[in-house]
């Protein structure tokens, strides 16, 4: 099933940045590209994308406003906030109007893949620094008497995975950390999600951090 995709940014270069990132995607295809805020609400209510790829600071209708509207006119689209501010009070603006997930402007390409994936399911993704954020100011998640002993079930290796990736790290990285194949870690994190019964990178970080593994 392909993902129908609108870009809303302000700035062209990175809307074409994005659309190269993603049409090497066969699953998605970028259908439009906005400007504004009211670019991006009128070719919403006009092409029902599944997913909008959303800036915050745009003027005229900034990208919280926006998809506030978005969705009051187009409520099975998802929208998916990609913004430079790292900051508690956008990610909550954004969350009370609707979005799907935050990502910051410098995330890794296998984040942004990842929360379009999770996004069209209508589930939350948040960039591991937006999630300790969040996590600290325990705005989401469970009470530490919540966090159960899952954490037994992981070999060394896996603790090792669990903990970098818990700090934001890449696959890649990992992999070069560790001196593991990209596959090996790969095999290693999907172990790690399965044991621990987390659904994406988000949960990761934040069962890390309830866990004092992330600071």
């Amino acid at each position: 099933m392909v993902t129908t995709i609108l870009l809303a940014d302000d700035h062209a270069i990175l809307r074409q940045g994005l659309r190269r990132i993603l049409e090497s995607y066969p699953e998605f295809t970028v259908v439009a590209e906005a400007a504004s805020g009211l670019e991006a609400v009128d070719l919403a209510r006009e092409l029902r994308p599944d997913v909008v790829i959303m800036d915050v600071g745009m003027t005229g209708l900034n990208g919280i406003e926006a998809t506030a509207q978005i969705l009051r006119r187009s409520p099975r689209t998802a929208v998916l906030i990609l913004s430079m501010h790292n900051d508690e009070r956008y990610v909550s603006r954004a969350l009370k109007a609707g979005a799907v997930g935050y990502l910051l402007k410098d995330s890794v390409e296998e984040d942004l893949i990842q929360a379009l994936h999770l996004a069209r399911e209508g589930r939350q993704f948040f960039s591991p620094a937006v999630a300790r954020l969040l996590a600290s100011r325990q705005r989401i998640f469970p009470s530490p008497d919540q966090v159960d002993d899952r954490y037994e079930l992981l070999t060394e290796r896996e603790r090792q995975v669990y903990q970098l990736a818990g700090e934001g790290r890449s696959n890649k990285e990992i992999a070069n950390l560790l001196g593991l194949s990209l596959h090996t870690v790969e095999t290693h994190r999907t172990r790690i999600m399965e044991k621990m019964d987390l659904h994406s990178t988000a949960e990761l970080v934040l069962s890390a951090v309830r866990r004092g593994l992330v600071r």
